[in-house]
């Protein structure tokens, strides 16, 4: 039985990378599972890495500038053995503005919808109760 995809939502690097004090064992028990699936089981966007730089960058005070941080953030990331990391495709930000129009979401939320959906994926590993949609979300 192959597993069905998982899209893994940027809030879940920001709270691993950032240590976060309420949901940052949570979020270590994901990027644990991650990195013990098979490859493509995981998959998020690169959408995602832009993302966890500039809010871990404005938690710390740290700018993009910051060459140690950046690398840092992308090899944390890219570095996951279990994670896929999908471009953005130019349908992906069309399918966003009707994603953003039939479930309510922000354009951002939309991207990662819309790849989601384009990727396969069958949940979204997520605490974002914003986040309503086809795709079943899960939280450690």
């Amino acid at each position: 039985m192959v597993d069905a995809k998982s899209y893994v939502d940027v809030n879940i690097f920001v709270y691993w990378l950032g240590n976060h004090p309420t949901y940052g064992e949570a979020a270590y028990k994901c990027i644990s599972r991650i990195e013990e699936s098979s490859r493509r089981k995981y998959v998020t966007s690169s959408l995602t890495l832009y993302e966890a730089l500039v809010i871990i960058a404005g938690l710390t005070g740290r700018s993009l500038r910051d060459e140690q941080l950046v690398e840092s953030i992308i090899d944390a990331i890219t570095g996951l053995r279990g994670l896929v990391i999908a471009k953005l495709e130019p349908e992906d930000h069309v399918r966003a503005v009707e994603l953003m129009k039939e479930y309510g979401l922000d354009y951002e939320d939309s991207l990662h919808l819309a790849t989601a959906l384009r990727t396969g994926a069958k949940e979204i590993v997520t605490n974002d109760e914003d986040f309503n949609t086809p795709l079943k979300r899960t939280f450690p």
